[in-house]
Formats: C-alpha cells, sequence, structure tokens
C-alpha cells in the first residue's frame, strides 16, 4: 500500500521564473516576446518595477544570450516516480488553486532578497500543507530560499525533506564576476543597461562569495573588503556585500542551531565537482580591475576543487552537513543539467511507497568514483567552433590517465587530443542556434573503465 503524499515543492533557481506585469504580459521568460522586451528596454527588471512571478521557465532556453535551466524535466521526473500525471502540478500565485494539489511549483521574484522571497513560500506552504509532509525540491538560489524558510519561518510545519540542487550555500564567483565586469557573452559586454538594471537586485549581493575569494600580495579578503577604488562602479557595493555576508552567516548558524535544537536535519545535498567553476579572483595590477577565474582560492583543499560549472563545490554544502555525509550526494552533471538527474526523480520517489527495512535495502552507494571534469561554456557561437577541455579526475582530486576521449553533439562526433597539463583539448563541432544535447565520455580509465558525462550547451550569434 502507498503511503499518503507530501505536499512537494518545486523551488527555481535565479532567472527560473518567469515574471509579468500588472496587465498580464509576461515581461520576463522564454520565447521571442519576453525576450525583446528585455534586449530592448533591460529596465523592466528594474525591483522598482512591481512584477509577479506567474510560472516557472519550462524547456531549457536562451534569455539575452545566457543558458536559462527549463524545470520541465524536474516537474515530470517527480510526477512520474511519484505516480501522478502532470496535470496534478499547480502553480503558487495570488489566486489559491487546488489547495490539496501533491506538488506545487513555487515560481518567484529573484530580484528580491532571499528573505523576502522565503516570506512568500511560507504563505504558500501554509495555505497547501494541512496535515500533509511537506518536501521542498529546490534547485540553486532556491535552495537558499528553502533554508531560510526552514531556519527562521517552519515552525508547526511538518518538514519531511528539503532536496537542494547545486545551491550555492557560501555564494559563487559568478555573481561577483557580474556585478563587477558585467554580464559577458564571448567576451562581449552585455549592454550597460542590462548590467545596471542587474546591480540594483538584491539577491545577486546576496550569491556573492561568503569566502576569501579574493587572492593577492595584499593577503586573501572577502567581497566586501576589496579596495574601494575597486568597486566604483558598483554603488553602495562594500555595504550591501558586507550585509549579505553578515545574512549568510546568520542563516548558516541558525541552521546549526535549529539541527541541534530538534535532533533531525531534512537536508540532503545534491552537487556535482565534475567541471572547471569560477571560485577565486584578484587584482590586475595593469588595469587595477578586479579579475574573476576558475579555480578556488589556495585555501581550499585539493579534494574541494572543480563545481558544476557555476557553483564550486564546497559552496553547496552548508556548515550543518559539514559533518554528515550520509546527506550529502554527488552528481555529475553541469549546474543547470542537476534537474533532470534520474536519482533525483528516484529519491523523491520514495515518498510515493512504504519503505523497505534498512536490512532489505542493502548499501546504497551516492557518491562515485571518478568523473569526467568539463571545462565548457554554457553558450557557444553558432557557426563556430569552440574549444571544449576534459580530463579524468578521481574523487580525491587527482588527475587520472585515460585511452580515448571524445563525444557527440548535434550528431557530430569529436574526438579530444592530449594536452600536457592532464587536460584533454576538442573542438566542439559548429552548431545552429538553439539549446544541443551533447554526449561526453573517456575510455580505457586504468580500473574504471569508462566514464561518461551529458550536458548542454546553447549556441547563439
Amino acid at each position: 500500500m502507498s503511503r499518503s503524499l507530501p505536499l512537494v515543492v518545486v523551488i527555481p533557481g535565479i532567472g527560473g521564473s518567469e515574471l509579468a506585469d500588472d496587465s498580464g504580459t509576461i515581461v520576463y521568460g522564454a520565447g521571442l516576446g519576453p525576450l525583446a522586451r528585455v534586449g530592448l528596454d533591460p529596465s523592466v527588471l528594474d525591483p522598482d518595477n512591481e512584477l509577479h512571478p506567474v510560472g516557472l521557465i519550462g524547456p531549457f532556453s536562451l534569455v539575452c544570450k545566457q543558458f536559462i535551466t527549463g524545470y520541465n524535466g524536474l516537474l515530470k521526473g517527480i510526477t512520474t516516480g511519484l505516480g501522478l500525471s502532470p496535470e496534478c502540478v499547480v502553480t503558487a500565485g495570488e489566486e489559491l488553486v487546488d489547495r490539496d494539489a501533491p506538488v506545487v511549483a513555487f515560481p518567484y521574484d529573484f530580484r528580491r532578497s532571499v528573505e523576502h522571497i522565503a516570506n512568500d513560500l511560507n504563505r504558500v506552504v501554509r495555505e497547501r500543507a494541512g496535515e500533509r509532509r511537506v518536501v521542498l525540491v529546490a534547485h540553486s538560489m532556491g535552495g537558499l530560499v528553502a533554508a531560510w524558510w526552514w531556519a527562521f519561518l517552519s515552525e508547526g510545519i511538518d518538514v519531511a525533506e528539503i532536496i537542494t540542487l547545486g545551491t550555492p550555500y557560501r555564494g559563487a564567483a559568478k555573481a561577483l564576476d557580474v556585478l563587477m565586469n558585467g554580464l559577458k557573452w564571448h567576451h562581449c559586454p552585455a549592454p550597460p543597461a542590462l548590467n545596471a538594471t542587474l546591480r540594483k537586485w538584491d539577491s545577486v549581493f546576496e550569491l556573492l562569495p561568503h569566502y576569501q575569494v579574493l587572492e593577492g600580495t595584499a593577503g586573501i579578503r572577502y567581497p566586501h573588503e576589496l579596495p574601494s577604488e575597486i568597486t566604483t562602479i558598483v554603488d553602495g557595493f562594500s555595504d550591501k556585500a558586507c550585509k549579505a555576508y553578515r545574512k549568510n552567516r546568520r542563516l548558516h548558524q541558525a541552521l546549526k542551531n535549529k539541527v541541534a535544537e530538534s535532533g533531525r536535519n531534512p537536508f540532503t545535498a545534491y552537487y556535482s565537482q565534475g567541471h572547471a567553476t569560477l571560485g577565486r579572483a584578484s587584482i590586475d595590477a595593469q588595469t587595477n580591475r578586479l579579475a574573476v577565474a576558475k579555480g578556488n582560492p589556495r585555501s581550499i583543499l585539493q579534494s574541494w576543487e572543480g563545481g558544476d560549472g557555476t557553483v564550486p563545490t564546497f559552496s553547496t554544502i552548508p556548515d550543518a552537513l559539514l559533518d554528515d555525509v550520509s546527506r550529502r550526494r554527488r552528481l555529475r552533471g553541469k549546474h543547470q543539467d542537476l534537474v533532470e538527474e534520474q536519482s533525483v526523480f528516484e529519491h523523491v520517489s520514495e515518498y510515493a511507497r512504504d519503505r523497505l527495512p534498512a536490512a532489505a535495502r542493502g548499501a546504497r552507494r551516492h557518491d562515485g568514483g571518478a568523473y569526467l571534469q568539463l571545462d565548457l561554456e554554457d553558450v557557444v557561437l553558432a557557426g563556430s567552433e569552440a574549444e571544449v577541455r576534459l580530463r579524468v579526475v578521481d574523487k580525491d582530486g587527482s588527475v587520472l590517465n585515460a585511452e580515448k576521449v571524445g563525444g557527440n553533439v548535434g550528431g557530430k562526433r569529436f574526438q579530444a587530443y592530449r594536452g600536457n597539463d592532464g587536460w584533454w583539448l576538442a573542438q566542439l563541432p559548429a552548431l545552429k542556434e538553439g539549446v544541443h544535447s551533447v554526449m561526453l565520455s573517456a575510455t580505457g580509465v586504468p580500473d574504471v573503465g569508462r566514464v561518461g558525462l551529458q550536458t548542454r550547451v546553447g549556441a547563439t550569434s
């Protein structure tokens, strides 16, 4: 007999929600209409403009030449695993529809602070939970929203589990790069109006690295300790960054306190370690500008090297899970691909059936061994080849040999050749505009055999 289903709430990452104006017109989302609106007038996303979240981004998309995660696959995987039809999913909004729905998509205004969004989440959960247990499945920034809600607002709610996918609990250097250097595409800066708008979002500041990201002759420093002559491009940068850092530390401490006081920890953190990821920064002596680079600061141990291409691995583990490895799960995909990992769907599906006793289940291995580390931009130039770097890495961070490395994209195969630094180099074949699936593999790995990886890449002109 199936157990009664919990309330499952799906929370996307930043940029993963459609936003509409007071007339109901979608001003941010996938498709030519919203794309044109933001492209022609980025100020529509100014935080002073009242916008309403109306849905999750469906398919994987390119918006303003940025790769945007789609959540159709995650919703489908969850409903299928729970034995439900797609019609069982409702979208949270101003109007309460089907209070008893088992799966709720929670779009939010990603320009706002994590605390602001968590308050909106609290309203949705309390309207719908009733006597049901609650399971939150959250991607990226959505995990910070879920964590804040549990730490400060969840009293009286039976929280079964909070599953986070690539959540930057300690921030991400990519946010620092966006604030200081602006969005880029193939080294071409985004329109100044778009960068000016992004610099007003509370959320971007709260995604700043909350670790000592800056290295140099003056020692290691946090973003809010950057010299003022570096940060003049962003009004009030130091104060806003310091405020965000303090809120982050407050969150981590609150999570640890609640775990200790309640005697339970509802978090399961999924992460990836297979991809080159922005993680450190330095000041260029010649230009006196901030340079953000791939790789971790020297203070981070080698075993934590890499990430999911957006969030460094060490950032995906909250303080509350540092000593609880049983609630950490490693995946192979890039940041956007974590929402379509089969193991996540299987995890949630456990809530649809009675558990077997532990003796019958046996041990389950969640942490893999060797994996492919990938260095490939999320978006490439359509019609042109793009460089790909790959290497095989063991779980301790050491580089492993391989006999052959290659892949397939858009029906076109490509082979990599061995470099001098442990990386294999290849040229991604020219692609048409759109989002493409990429299959990668390394064969002849000693004691392992084959290591594979599937991801996506966007191509635009």
